[in-house]
């Protein structure tokens, strides 16, 4: 079965992201937990956030994993944007079919490299 990078399809009440990697390639083990940690961030009120088991590179070879969240989705937004930007890490959004960074780059999914785990 094959599956669609996440963000790709539309799905009322989820919104997606992607968050640059640390360099580390450990954002399961760390990662995830520093740029949603509960102790920090407190605008999501209702809802989760999950890991979507999905690696992308851009051109540049910079790594991306995939996030998803519901519920209170604006809060849970600022939350990963306010975590990112604490961590100066980049954050990536699906926009048709490209992927639009934080920082202004866009590139097409067509040249990224996708990995799911």
């Amino acid at each position: 079965m094959e599956r669609n990078i996440p963000g790709t399809i539309n799905i009322i009440g989820r919104e997606f992201c992607y968050i640059e990697d640390d360099g580390k390639d450990k954002f399961e083990e760390e990662l995830f937990d520093k740029v949603t940690s509960p102790y920090e961030f407190t605008n999501a009120k209702y809802g989760g956030i999950i890991s979507e088991n999905c690696k992308l590179w851009i051109p540049t070879n910079e790594l991306f994993h995939g996030l998803s969240y519901k519920g209170d989705v604006d809060g849970w937004r600022k939350d990963i944007f306010d975590g990112a930007k604490k961590l100066n890490l980049l954050i990536g959004k699906i926009n048709g079919e490209n992927i639009e960074l934080s920082d202004g780059r866009i590139y097409p999914l067509t040249k990224c490299k996708v990995e799911f785990y």
